[in-house]
């Protein structure tokens, strides 16, 4: 495995997992953008973002245990970002790394053992829920959090890719460069835990 598949550091586990199909030309980055899967498997989201019929992708996916798996080389673009911008820059997958954290985003069912969505066949705990309203708007919703395990992952793959690409100057989310389509990672991300 060469330095382009991967950031070698010890303080994070990463592996080259399967090489995603989706991707883009040469990649010099300037930003992350953090997105949230809204699902549930590691192995489900990965394959959809190694499928060719989904035409989208991430450098990594990291678990909630902190697991990562790196599908993206991190010097080629990744089909994460879409219609984007921030500040002067036009569509960010052209400048910025993308990682996706296991994590189901907003929940729309209450039921007295916690929350869950429609689409899914099982209930959160409220003590891994929060009731927060989106900075960009709407109703308060229940959000599923995001372990400390998968925060400490991120803590020191952010560190790496700083590290190794100095011209990284910001940790964006998805909601902040597509706010008028895109909620992740959403209220119950720690974001200034990265600025």
């Amino acid at each position: 495995m060469t330095d382009r598949y991967r950031i070698e550091s010890n303080r994070f586990p990463a592996f080259w997992s399967r090489p995603s199909p989706n991707i883009g030309g040469p990649l010099e980055p300037r930003a992350i953008v953090l997105h949230y899967t809204a699902m549930p498997d590691m192995d489900r989201v990965e394959r959809w973002l190694c499928d060719p019929a989904s035409e989208v992708s991430a450098h990594l996916i990291v678990g909630q245990d902190g697991e990562a798996r790196q599908i993206v080389p991190f010097d080629r673009i990744a089909w994460h970002a879409g219609r984007s911008r921030w500040g002067s820059i036009e569509g960010l997958n052209r400048c910025a790394i993308g990682i996706e954290l296991m994590n189901l985003g907003w929940l729309d069912r209450f039921e007295p053992q916690g929350c869950t969505r429609e689409d899914l066949d099982f209930c959160l705990p409220l003590g891994e829920v929060t009731l927060a309203r989106h900075a960009n708007g709407g109703a308060v919703r229940a959000w599923q959090r995001f372990p400390e395990a998968q925060l400490e992952a991120l803590d020191s793959i952010v560190a790496a890719l700083r590290a190794a690409y100095p011209a990284i100057a910001d940790i964006l989310g998805h909601d902040e460069i597509a706010p008028d389509r895109k909620e992740d990672p959403g209220p119950a991300f720690p974001m200034g835990r990265y600025r």
